[in-house]
């Protein structure tokens, strides 16, 4: 049965968008992703790919709508990668097929990510919704930024600098067809020749792409494990700070303030994300990761204290030899084991919080009727055993079966 749904989904985006489901999912437990507790014995109806009725009672059979009776399994909102790094249509399904029914994604390659959010969009392939930044605007960000954004070469041997070079980099990237904008706060941790305690771009520089994309509608997340880094780009007026591993007390306050939201990103940071490649033998660097993870634990657990809204994330590819390795249920375990998130907390922060920092939660990140039909059916109680969420029976995007396992 999984097999088949799987086919059917890759035939149907071969052809064009698949066709929305007329669904009525019958006796689930409801865990709706705003931090409600469960609901048992509920129906949920699905028509032209929105949530139409929400039922403790089974609605009538009628031709035309499949009934899926799930027994009393747990269904969710489908979940949310809220700092992710998809970049082929091959990632795009191995994220899907994991229940992942939206990515933002931030930075890209070759606009490899764009090419695949389009293909997505346009239903030729499938994948989660992807909300892509196509480049990481930094000091150094690298050659494969400077051959999609040429007007910046002669800063290749030295570095990009300036608000006002950074607000045009800013309207660049919209000009790509972004839909976030990523910036650099501060150096990155996952390379032996940086060092991320090193604050990058500055609260200027940083403001200038926060105002050029909110021109736009569009919101800046920041990369930034340095203390200074993170000051900067709170006061700057960012989203969100991703991983935020030496964010200080005054800072958290100031998110706090702001409503800046928090990505930090455990499970890529965590000894799950062992470095790779060329960085695998490199001792200094599998150190490094080690004396992070009490610091970006300690701040997580006071973001939680303060009230600060946190989202899940894997910073991970989903490319092929990343089975198994990272994956958002990764850090929605860690959430719990080490930030001090309830159960019902850290699948918020994997569903509706997501939403929010992507800014899409009128839209998607709850069951709720009227909302699109990203849902995802577990086994087992996610609540009691994270572990239940790595294994999903059923997969809806917008109203279309991805996933569908064997007994359903």
């Amino acid at each position: 049965m999984l097999k088949r749904a799987l086919a059917a989904l890759l035939l149907a985006a071969t052809t064009g968008a698949a066709a929305a489901q007329e669904l009525d999912l019958l006796n689930v437990t409801l865990v709706e992703g705003t931090g409600a507790a469960p609901r048992p014995g509920v129906s949920v109806s699905v028509r032209g790919g929105k949530i139409t009725a929400i039922s403790d009672h089974a609605p009538a059979s009628t031709t035309g709508v499949r009934q899926i009776d799930l027994k009393g399994r747990y269904l969710l909102p489908g979940l949310i990668d809220a700092h992710a790094h998809i970049e082929s249509p091959a990632a795009a399904l191995r994220a899907l097929q994991s229940g992942v029914t939206t990515a933002r994604v931030l930075g890209d390659t070759y606009l490899q990510a764009i090419y695949t959010r389009d293909l997505i969009r346009l239903g030729h392939v499938p994948g989660p919704e992807m909300l892509v930044s196509p480049g990481h605007i930094r000091p150094k960000p690298g050659l494969a930024f400077f051959m999609v954004y040429p007007q910046f070469a002669d800063a290749i041997d030295g570095e990009l600098r300036g608000p006002d070079r950074i607000a045009e980099a800013t309207r660049l990237l919209i000009a790509k067809g972004a839909d976030v904008i990523k910036v650099g706060a501060s150096e990155r941790a996952g390379l032996a020749n940086t060092d991320p305690r090193k604050p990058e771009l500055t609260e200027a520089e940083i403001h200038a792409a926060v105002v050029e994309a909110a021109k736009k509608g569009l919101f800046v997340a920041a990369h930034a494990h340095a203390r200074e880094g993170c000051a900067n780009a709170v006061r700057a007026g960012v989203r969100s700070i991703e991983h935020g591993t030496w964010v200080d007390d005054e800072t958290l306050a100031e998110m706090k303030r702001r409503g800046t939201f928090f990505v930090p990103t455990l499970a890529a940071m965590s000894p799950l994300a062992d470095p790779q490649g060329d960085s695998a033998d490199d001792v200094t660097l599998r150190l490094r990761t080690q004396s992070m993870m009490g610091p970006l634990r300690a701040a997580v657990r006071k973001a939680h204290d303060m009230g600060i809204t946190i989202a899940a994330s894997t910073d991970g590819s989903y490319a092929e030899d990343d089975i198994g390795r990272i994956r958002v249920q990764h850090d929605i375990a860690l959430l719990r084991q080490y930030g001090g998130l309830s159960a019902l907390e850290s699948i918020t922060a994997a569903t509706l919080n997501g939403a929010r920092v992507i800014g899409i939660e009128s839209r998607t990140g709850t069951i709720k009727v009227g909302l699109e039909a990203d849902l995802v059916a577990f086994d087992g109680d996610p609540l009691v055993d994270a572990a239940t969420l790595f294994d999903p029976r059923l997969v809806v995007t917008n109203g279309v079966i991805a996933v569908e396992g064997v007994g359903l």
